[in-house]
């Protein structure tokens, strides 16, 4: 038995296959498994579970279970059907254009995701393995050869040779899976009509912690808005319609829902807005400004495209404040027209100048460009709430 594993009596085997052992949690523990006398019945005075897989083990067993090929398309199959759930696999050049637009911590996080879901696979696989009775050499062989294929990383990986040093004690269902991160994510699923009525078909719109994802009945999925691609977003409780800005192809479109909970939805995406955009705080842990997103408006680094001279960029309720070293200026937000951004890192701001009496155009360069639209329509949005 390996040195590194924990031995801890317990009273009882969850299967009378057990083969004395039970592993959960990188731990694997001393077991009693339930002993049968000659009329059948167990000894001990506990209830003992019957699995279905020891029915399929004993009579007699199947020659498919030692096919390992046939244990290689299980994995393959489940997790395609994983990534086709947690939506991974809808749009694959958007999501790798949307990855090399993200920060080093997003980056590791996206792909500690795939390493994750890999190996929760793996280890599940050789789970069912050990149930189904196959020669322990056999799994060893072929998982790490699986483990090799699928380019895991070092912290999920030895998750899963954890396990292989461990099989040699283990039978029945002594290991205890773990769960898909499908069964996870948390995120909240709407009803919604496209349009101003519910005329239209009926889909489901899940907001979750990085995006929103509109299905359909059968759960395909039918169109996805990353938060960071997400302009402006407003509701009106009347006719229970959520209209949402969203940035596609460099263009600005308006798409409207009806939902009987339109409010409940909108401060849903709200909130999961705000977890997102505060994950991106690590990003900036280089950078000298660290700005305030939890509440409405922030601070924004820019940078003038004319003298390439570093400032600051605040949004308030009040209005927007500007400011390069010594020199300040603030632009009352009724003098603001529009803010929009150009090539995802230029912010543009249109302000009328009552002393010259026409738009005035500024740009500046930030690479928190989309961050600071956000914050802008949010502290429109609430105003326009108030208002009403």
């Amino acid at each position: 038995m390996p040195g590194e594993s924990m031995i801890i009596t317990m009273p009882l085997a969850k299967s009378k296959l057990s083969a004395g052992f039970r592993y959960s949690k990188k731990v694997i523990t001393q077991v009693q498994v339930p002993l049968q006398n000659l009329s059948g019945t167990h000894n001990q005075n506990t209830e003992i579970k019957t699995y279905l897989f020891e029915t399929i083990v004993t009579n007699p067993r199947s020659p498919l279970w030692d096919q390992m090929q046939f244990w290689e398309d299980v994995f393959l199959d489940a997790v395609a059907q994983e990534r086709d759930i947690i939506g991974l696999d809808q749009g694959p050049s958007e999501m790798m254009e949307r990855y090399t637009q993200l920060g080093n911590t997003e980056r590791k996080r996206l792909e500690f995701d795939e390493d994750h879901l890999l190996a929760v696979m793996l280890y599940n696989l050789i789970a069912y393995m050990i149930m189904m009775r196959v020669s322990k050499d056999e799994i060893r062989r072929k998982i790490r050869r699986m483990l090799g294929k699928c380019h895991i990383g070092l912290s999920m990986s030895q998750q899963v040779n954890e396990l292989l040093d461990c099989i040699e004690y283990l039978g029945g269902n002594d290991v205890d899976l773990r769960p898909a991160g499908s069964r996870l994510m948390q995120k909240q699923t709407f009803a919604v009509h496209l349009g101003t009525d519910n005329k239209s078909e009926m889909l489901f719109m899940e907001v979750c912690e990085d995006c929103m994802i509109l299905r359909s009945v059968k759960g395909e999925i039918c169109q996805r808005w990353w938060f960071e691609k997400l302009v402006n977003m407003t509701y009106c409780p009347k006719t229970k319609v959520l209209c949402l800005w969203c940035k596609i192809n460099g263009e600005t479109q308006l798409t409207k829902f009806y939902t009987k909970k339109c409010r409940d939805l909108y401060f849903s995406i709200k909130e999961a807005m705000e977890k997102a955009v505060s994950r991106l705080n690590s990003t900036l842990a280089n950078s000298n400004i660290s700005p305030n997103i939890s509440e409405l408006g922030g601070e924004f680094p820019i940078s003038d495209l004319e003298t390439n001279e570093d400032g600051t960029l605040e949004i308030s309720m009040d209005g927007i404040g500007i400011k390069f070293g010594s020199n300040e200026e603030f632009i009352a937000l009724k003098r603001v027209r529009k803010c929009t951004t150009q090539k995802d890192d230029i912010f543009v701001l249109e302000e009328f100048d009552p002393k010259m009496k026409q738009i005035v155009i500024r740009k500046y360069k930030s690479t928190m460009a989309s961050l600071a639209i956000f914050a802008f329509h949010r502290v429109i949005s609430v105003i326009i709430t108030k208002m009403q």
